[in-house]
């Protein structure tokens, strides 16, 4: 049996660029000889390629720029599915619809000259053109750089994920839409139109 299951996984770039551009929040993991290791952080995507940072005293860092392989996990929308929007609620159970993207790849340590490239492009993004701007700190932005390792995540292997009650008859989707619009998450309800039956 292979997992996810088939019907579950979507690949192109264009719903796996997506989620990432627009959920940029990941969980990167890896590991070390204690165990598994994770850190949140904002990543952007540069075609095939992930940027982020983490600080320079995280035990991740030691093993940026090495061979070792890391994933990055992208989080998209997602949601509580309740059985009683199934046609027979005894013969069901809940489930969590979600989309999600997994990356794999190795890392490259950037230089100076590109890092700051990198958190300019990053504020940038998120802070919009009237927001706050590197400039508008740089000396104290200027004495946290040593501190922090900027990298880019050359992206591998690329796994998309949407569980999205693909399995549901299309009227127990419309149900499952309707619910979903009702509590504010059109994201996901948005997610579920794009491919309902």
């Amino acid at each position: 049996m292979s997992y996810p299951p088939p019907y579950y996984v979507d690949d192109t770039s264009d719903y796996t660029n997506r989620i990432i551009d627009t959920h940029g929040f990941a969980l990167l993991t890896s590991s070390n000889v204690e165990g598994p290791l994770a850190t949140h952080l904002p990543m952007v995507r540069d075609g095939d390629y992930l940027y982020g940072h983490i600080a320079a005293n995280n035990p991740m860092a030691e093993f940026i720029g090495t061979s070792m392989v890391f994933l990055a996990a992208f989080h998209g929308p997602h949601d509580y599915i309740s059985a009683t929007l199934y046609e027979k609620p005894e013969k069901s159970v809940p489930t969590w619809d979600y989309t999600a993207v997994h990356v794999h790849g190795v890392t490259t340590v950037l230089n100076a000259e590109n890092s700051v490239d990198r958190m300019v492009e990053l504020t940038d993004k998120y802070e919009g053109p009237d927001g706050w701007a590197m400039e508008n700190a740089a000396a104290y932005a200027s004495r946290l750089f040593p501190h922090i390792i900027y990298f880019e995540m050359r992206m591998d292997t690329v796994r998309g994920i949407r569980k999205l009650s693909q399995n549901k008859d299309a009227t127990t989707q419309a149900r499952i839409l309707k619910s979903l619009r009702a509590k504010g998450n059109d994201a996901l309800a948005d997610e579920i139109a794009r491919i309902q039956k």
